[in-house]
């Protein structure tokens, strides 16, 4: 499911972006112009860390931005923005190279998604060869085939 969710359309690659507000717009991106979410739900995620800090960035370099299930969401989404330069989420240990959007429609719906995205983030060979990556198409890769370095 992983595979199917995160595909060409929805990784970009980009060196830098000026701030974490940018690079929870620009991740977005993807799930806006395919209608999984409105963009209500990008200011929403915004909302969330400037209320509640940064707790979107889950481990060194890897950063879940999510809001909760409303309207502003049409369909179960996830995407990636993966930069080569981190971004300080806020705090001095809050850096993320790796931006993920999730879009839920529910409490339920996105857990499998969540579930693989887990699985491939609890190896550290795999996150650091996604930090590595320089192409949509390695990221691909590394989330089909579970590619170790």
């Amino acid at each position: 499911m992983l595979a199917d969710t995160l595909t060409r359309e929805t990784i970009q690659v980009q060196s830098c972006v000026t701030d974490w507000k940018e690079a929870i717009q620009t991740a977005s991106i993807p799930l806006l112009n395919n209608s999984t979410i409105q963009k209500e739900y990008i200011q929403a995620m915004i909302d969330n860390v400037i209320e509640l800090g940064p707790y979107i960035v889950i481990a060194p370099d890897i950063a879940i931005a999510h809001a909760r299930p409303d309207g502003a969401v049409n369909k179960v989404g996830l995407s990636l923005l993966k930069l080569n330069q981190s971004i300080n989420f806020g705090e001095d240990s809050h850096y993320a190279k790796l931006i993920f959007v999730l879009a839920a429609i529910d409490n339920k719906q996105h857990l499998n998604i969540i579930g693989e995205l887990t699985s491939l983030l609890n190896n550290q060979k795999t996150i650091d060869k996604l930090k590595n990556s320089a192409s949509t198409n390695e990221i691909i890769n590394i989330i089909k085939y579970k590619e170790e370095v």
